[in-house]
C-alpha cells in the first residue's frame, strides 16, 4: 500500500491551488464555527452556505428566501446587526435551525472553507467531531490536507494543536505509511505537548482569553468536547451538508446540539 501523504497548514493563505487538487480538505476552526456547524447539521438545518461578508450573506438570503433561511455569524466574536444567530453552538438548536438553510459568515471559518473548494473533498472538522472525519478520511483514501482557519490571516495556536491530532491520529491508527510536511510534523510535536490540556490551552489562548472576555466560556468548553457530534460536514457545490461517519447522507432529523 502506498504512503498516505499528510500536509497541514497553519493558515489558508499558505495553502497553494496546486496542493489542493486530488486531496481530502479538513478544515478547522475550533473557537468557534468547526463547532456550530457540526451543531447546525446535528440540529437538522438543511444545509449551511459560507459566506465571505455579512452583504453577501443578505443578498443571499433575499434570493433564497427569508422564511426558508437564517443569516447566522460573527464578526469580532459578537453576532452580526440584523443576523438570527452568532457563532455560538448553542444557539444552533434544532427549534431555531431544524429544516432551515443556514447562511453563514463568520471571520475565518468560511475563508478557510472557499479557499480550500478546489480539493476533491472538502470537511469540516474539530473536537466535537473528531472521530467522525477521522474515519472519512480513512476511508477516503486521498492525500489529506489540514487547513487551520486562523485568526483573521494569522497563527492560532487552538487549530494547530486540533490539526495536530487529527496528524498524529492518522500516523498511528491506520496501517499505513505516513509522510508530512513540515507543517504536519510541528503540529503532531504541540498537540502532543498538550494532550491532557486541551481546556485549558483553549482558555488560554489568545481567542479563548477574547471570548471569555465576552463571557463565552461555555462555548469554549463546548468546542472541547471530544466527539459528541457524529457528524461528517462535507462542502457540495458551495454547500455545507451533513453526512454519517459511514459516508451515508445525515437524515433531517431533530438532534442533540
Amino acid at each position: 500500500m502506498s504512503p498516505l501523504e499528510v500536509k497541514l497548514f497553519a493558515t489558508p493563505r499558505e495553502v497553494a491551488e496546486d496542493e489542493l487538487r486530488g486531496c481530502a480538505v479538513v478544515v478547522i476552526d475550533v473557537l468557534r464555527s468547526s463547532s456550530s456547524i457540526v451543531s447546525g447539521l446535528m440540529s437538522g438545518a438543511r444545509e449551511i452556505i459560507p459566506v465571505l461578508t455579512p452583504a453577501e450573506a443578505g443578498e443571499l438570503a433575499s434570493r433564497v428566501g427569508r422564511g426558508m433561511s437564517l443569516l447566522c455569524g460573527e464578526r469580532e466574536g459578537r453576532k452580526i446587526d440584523g443576523f438570527d444567530l452568532g457563532n455560538s453552538p448553542y444557539e444552533y438548536a434544532p427549534e431555531r435551525v431544524a429544516g432551515r438553510i443556514l447562511i453563514f459568515s463568520s471571520t475565518n471559518g468560511p475563508a478557510a472553507v472557499l479557499r480550500a473548494r478546489l480539493a476533491d473533498r472538502v470537511y469540516v472538522g474539530g473536537y466535537n467531531n473528531f472521530g467522525a472525519v477521522l474515519r472519512r478520511l480513512h476511508e477516503d483514501r486521498r492525500p489529506v490536507v489540514v487547513v487551520c482557519a486562523g485568526k483573521e490571516g494569522h497563527f492560532a495556536i487552538e487549530d494547530f494543536v486540533c490539526g495536530g491530532k487529527f496528524v498524529v491520529a492518522l500516523e498511528t491508527r491506520f496501517k499505513r505509511s505516513v509522510i508530512l510536511n513540515d507543517g504536519a510534523r510541528a503540529a503532531a510535536l504541540l498537540h502532543r505537548h498538550f494532550d491532557g490540556s486541551l481546556t485549558s490551552l483553549l482558555k488560554s489562548c489568545e481567542h479563548g482569553k477574547y471570548l471569555l472576555s465576552l463571557g463565552a466560556e461555555e462555548d469554549i468548553e463546548f468546542c472541547a468536547c471530544m466527539d459528541t457530534h457524529p457528524v461528517v460536514p462535507m462542502l457540495i457545490e458551495g454547500k455545507i451538508r451533513g453526512f454519517k461517519p459511514d459516508g451515508s447522507p445525515l437524515e433531517l432529523a431533530t438532534g442533540a446540539a
